[in-house]
């Protein structure tokens, strides 16, 4: 079974100024060769041990991914700060390795101790939530042959139901030419909900499932290529 894609290269820079005069620290040295080394051993050494204790896992399909032979935007419904983890949990040590995770740039990378330790465990990078076309760290992640985990919802559920996808995920596959794949995470919002921060008790089951992945159609735009991954992500979690 083939890997997902090897690190080509990649970019430096501590910090840069973010819409609205606020600074993003950039962790772009999470990704390189060294600190990859070092994430695996922390994921298979604590997060794995600590998943296992916490909740049941369950995974359907995940082999879909061993046919890309690409690079891919993962798209999955989000209710709790389990889904990233349970993402990378759910793909396993040889998967994992070279996926990203895209986290709230106003949140999770406003100050450095936050940035640091989040990329280097579970490999988050800045994502801006406007969104939109033009150079930035989603798009040169997946020019490097870096997958991408994006919640298109822009930010957790508070209820546990799925809202509207925004369209920077299909803007982003569609301009790198890569395909989506479509994930339903069904049963974070009930081991985690958003106002607590440790699972609760009892080992919750929770199920990962992994759709077929989505490809751009000629002349689609953004918005349609969303309404498509959407419905796919809702269908996976009705039948999960």
């Amino acid at each position: 079974m083939r890997a997902l894609p090897l690190l080509r290269r990649h970019s430096a820079g501590p910090s840069e100024p973010a819409e609205g005069g606020r600074s993003v620290h950039r962790n772009d040295w999470v990704r390189s060769g060294p600190a990859t080394a070092v994430r695996a051993t922390l994921q298979r050494g604590l997060m794995t041990p600590l998943m296992k204790s916490q909740v049941r896992l369950h995974v359907h399909n995940v082999e879909t991914l061993d046919r890309l032979g690409t690079a891919a935007v993962l798209v999955a419904n989000h209710s709790s700060h389990l889904d990233a983890p349970v993402i990378l949990e759910a793909l396993g040590a040889r998967r994992r390795r070279r996926v990203a995770i895209a986290a709230a740039a106003d949140y999770f990378f406003d100050v450095w101790w936050r940035a640091a330790p989040s990329g280097l465990v579970i490999g988050t990078y800045p994502l801006e939530r406007r969104g939109g076309r033009g150079p930035n760290p989603s798009s040169q992640l997946l020019a490097d042959g870096w997958s991408l985990v994006i919640f298109a919802e822009g930010g957790r559920s508070y209820t546990g139901e799925m809202r509207p996808f925004k369209k920077g995920a299909a803007y982003l596959a569609l301009d790198a030419g890569v395909p989506v794949v479509p994930i339903a995470l069904r049963g974070t919002f009930d081991a985690m909900p958003p106002k607590k921060n440790w699972p609760v008790k009892g080992r919750p089951p929770i199920h990962v499932t992994f759709g077929e992945p989505l490809h751009g159609r000629e002349g689609e735009k953004a918005g349609e290529f969303t309404t498509r991954i959407e419905e796919a992500v809702a269908k996976l979690l009705a039948n999960s």
